[in-house]
């Protein structure tokens, strides 16, 4: 049969290697959007190896190489024939790595040395082959376990695993496959977001992708499982299926697709997997329906015309590369038009390089007298905005224009992603706070699009009057993108059209742009006073979302579990609560300080200093990525940064607030979807217990055995809504309880261990009465678990 090109195994790895560029993947310099198919996990082979006999392996290897699959993941990791078969045949490997994760592996240190010295292992035996692609460093954590567990620390761990497989590979891709009742586990340091998921419906999947790339933040998404059961749909339904989800995942800018799976055959916990049919082949590699030809969907191939607006004040450093990668697009129909805002360098020489670039120079007047002059000179019908300093994707405007897709979108935009750092000052900077971002009301429909990637419809720029003359550096973006919405329209987000934006190059030049936006933000209070807080900052309906949008930790309390944790998409509804820390932040802060050192008061100056720093630092670690990890003086040159910018820009705002004569005006912040309010409490472990049984009975039998117990002896529970960390609370006072968590680990055949934890609970003025009450409350919470376990069968621990 006809072979592929292989890897040249002489070239530089390094250059061959697949690579994250932005929301996209790259080898070399070609965009490449993964088409892979699921291969196992197997029965052992006579070898050992969790494959098929060598002979069925090649088989079955050219058959998904002629099905014209490029990337097929493994759920162990391949054996020699795999790798030198995968090679001959040019297909890339995704490399699972399987642990003990079916277990809590948390309480066990032996058992972490040993998941790590395992992922350790397979990286280093497998780093420098040119197949291996990516790495995944664990496959969907069972929910409840991951919730007895706690969140954090599961993603902690996750995020170690990673960190020694960059140790020990730099150039290689590392992240973890989660699914949507874990979609709040996303390791920060991943580098690409991958998630299992499966939806029969093409809109909830669609919708669903929107959502996916929002956690993925500035990240590559992959779907590395989906599939549809032949078995219950019909092997008709599983090709129809299969050629919706290609055409929305190409349309949505998703980075990749496996497809689950290639064969009927399956081999999970010791056992044969029987009875399902998400294969494209039988147990006996028989095709199905599937397996004929589909054409790969086509983007965006004609559209409306398209007038591309750059407009620059001085911005020969960077002009000359925005200018070539908007030469560069894969849109058919779409003019560039320069509008020199009377710079003094040499930007006219570079825009008249550019033989189809149309420049047009007017005298000094600002950015938005700027944008409205190239909005009259554009022919096309959608403007779309970008700034000096930003580098196009090649399909931005593709994007764009499938964004437009019904008219009640007046505007589109999507992710600004800071490129490579030209210094390392930059690489600081780009970790700092206040970097241009987009604000999302739901996962699609957006409040504000940053001016550096904002398209909007010629028609609905026209109807109101253009952008305002008085914004002369920034806050033109804020308030054209209220405008529209005040006058019907809708602004919607894209994910797929991202351009890079270089940050700031010298920390001078941030914290000059940070004063600019909040001289910016004293004129907006000025327009729109509504809309900002009384000590300013803008009142967002919406959340925000930016260069660390998929760093936010798993805080429990914001992520909703479903009842008993059972929910089937479990996300994060809202974000940890400020900390009273952040008082001390920004001016407030300097201020108090200012105040403490002018009365010599110098241990208040001391403790005022300690907070104001606290603050900041607290703020890093929360917001700043371990996808970017720096060297410790880098980190002290960040965490000045996030000193000093609230600071700045506070103090500009306020400066302006006075130059404009601004009163602020007190606004209540818009509420969206939010836990219940909850009081704050103190907890104390008082047991824990494991049971065993191999009747398949767990914790459903036994909670429910434990409330019907509690309620036989006149007391009060309270099962879980979904927002709690425990399965059931049981109320001895108004200010006392114990609350009991469960999980149970399965463990083939039928085998189950259930674990259960119970909590003495109180409010903060509570703790030490809860310390008094430690023993009987000990005494009561092993009575009731003991007596629970025997009425449901469960047995002591035998594992």
């Amino acid at each position: 049969m006809p072979t592929r090109p292989t890897f040249d195994q002489n070239a530089a790895l390094i250059q061959a290697r697949l690579r994250v560029s932005g929301k996209f993947l790259r080898v070399g310099e070609e965009k490449v959007r993964l088409r892979g198919i699921s291969y196992g996990p197997f029965r052992p082979n006579a070898t050992g190896d969790p494959f098929p006999e060598d002979s069925r392996l090649t088989c079955d290897l050219e058959h998904l190489w002629a099905l014209k699959f490029d990337t097929v993941r493994l759920y162990d990791p391949p054996s020699k024939h795999l790798l030198s078969e995968a090679q001959r045949l040019g297909l890339r490997l995704i490399v699972g790595i399987p642990w003990t994760d079916h277990v809590d592996f948390l309480r066990d240190s032996a058992l972490q040395e040993k998941i790590i010295g395992r992922v350790r292992e397979t990286v280093t035996r497998l780093r420098d082959h040119p197949c291996v692609v990516a790495f995944l460093v664990g496959n969907e954590i069972e929910k409840t376990l991951v919730r007895w567990m706690g969140p954090p620390r599961v993603q902690q761990f996750l995020e170690q695993l990673i960190d020694v497989g960059h140790a020990c590979s730099p150039n290689q891709l590392f992240s973890y496959a989660t699914y949507p009742s874990t979609e709040y586990l996303i390791p920060r340091n991943a580098d690409f977001l991958a998630v299992n998921v499966y939806l029969e419906q093409p809109a909830a999947f669609q919708n669903y992708l929107q959502r996916l790339h929002n956690l993925a933040g500035n990240k590559p998404l992959l779907i590395t499982e989906f599939g549809l059961d032949a078995a219950v749909h019909g092997e008709a339904a599983q090709t129809e299926t299969r050629q919706w989800f290609e055409q929305i995942c190409a349309e949505s800018a998703v980075a990749g697709t496996i497809w689950f799976s290639y064969t009927d055959e399956w081999f999970r916990g010791g056992e044969e997997v029987t009875g399902w049919q998400f294969g494209i082949t039988d147990i006996a590699r028989r095709g199905r329906l599937i397996t004929k030809p589909m054409q790969r969907p086509p983007l965006l191939e004609s559209g409306p015309k398209i007038s591309v607006i750059v407009c620059t004040y001085n911005g020969a450093a960077t002009l000359h590369a925005c200018l070539s990668s908007l030469q560069s697009l894969s849109y058919p129909d779409y003019e560039v038009l320069v509008i020199d805002d009377g710079s003094v360098k040499e930007v006219s020489d570079i825009a008249k390089a550019f033989p189809s670039v149309r420049y047009i120079r007017q005298d000094h007047a600002g950015l938005s007298v700027a944008r409205n002059l190239g909005a009259k000179e554009a022919w096309g019908e959608i403007l779309a905005y970008t700034d000096d300093d930003c580098i196009a994707d090649e399909d931005w405007l593709s994007f764009l224009a499938a964004g437009f897709d019904d008219p009640q979108w007046v505007a589109c935009g999507g992710p600004n992603i800071p490129p490579p750092a030209r210094n390392p000052t930059e690489s600081v900077v780009a970790c700092a706070p206040g970097a241009p971002a987009h604000v999302l009301i739901t996962d699609i429909e957006a409040e504000h699009l940053p001016g550096c990637n904002l398209a909007i419809r010629k028609s609905a720029l026209e109807a109101i009057g253009g952008f305002d003359p008085i914004y002369r550096a920034a806050g033109d973006d804020v308030d054209i993108c209220w405008r529209l919405r005040e006058a019907g329209g809708r602004l919607r987000f894209v994910p797929g059209a991202m351009v890079w934006h270089h940050r700031r190059y010298t920390v001078s030049d941030y914290l000059r742009q940070q004063c600019g936006y909040g001289e910016a933000e004293a004129l907006l209070m000025k327009k729109h006073t509504q809309r900002f807080g009384w000590l300013g900052g803008a009142r967002w309906s919406g959340a925000i979302y930016g260069d660390a949008a998929s760093t936010a930790n798993p805080v429990e309390g914001s992520i909703y579990h479903g009842p008993l944790g059972n929910g089937l998409f479990q996300g994060i509804y809202q974000q940890s609560p400020q900390s009273t820390l952040d008082l001390f932040s920004g001016v407030l802060g300097l201020l108090l300080l200012v105040l403490a050192a002018a009365f010599k008061m110098p241990l208040l100056v001391l403790v005022l200093l300690g907070a104001l720093i606290a603050s900041a630092f607290a703020r890093m670690r929360k917001e700043a990525s371990r996808a970017h990890p720096l060297s410790f003086v880098r980190q002290i040159q960040l965490l000045y940064l996030y000193v000093m910018q609230p600071i700045k820009r506070e103090q500009s705002r306020l400066f302006g607030l006075i130059e404009y004569r601004v009163m602020p005006h007190w606004q209540a912040h818009p509420k969206g979807v939010s836990p219940p309010s909850r009081r704050k409490h103190w907890s104390l472990t008082l047991e824990e217990q494991t049971f065993w049984n191999e009747e398949h009975a767990g914790r459903d039998r036994f909670l429910k055995e434990l409330r019907l117990l509690i309620q036989s002896q006149g007391g009060r529970c309270q099962m879980d809504d979904g927002w709690q960390r425990n399965d059931l609370e049981m109320s001895l006072t108004s200010w006392l309880s114990i609350t009991y968590l469960t999980v149970t680990e399965y463990h083939g055949n039928s085998r189950c261990l259930t674990r259960v934890r119970a909590m003495g609970r109180t409010g903060l003025l509570g703790i030490i009465p809860l310390f008094a009450c430690h023993v009987f409350l000990r005494q009561k919470a092993i009575k009731l678990i003991t007596q629970s376990a025997e009425n449901s069968g469960l047995s002591g621990d035998q594992l």
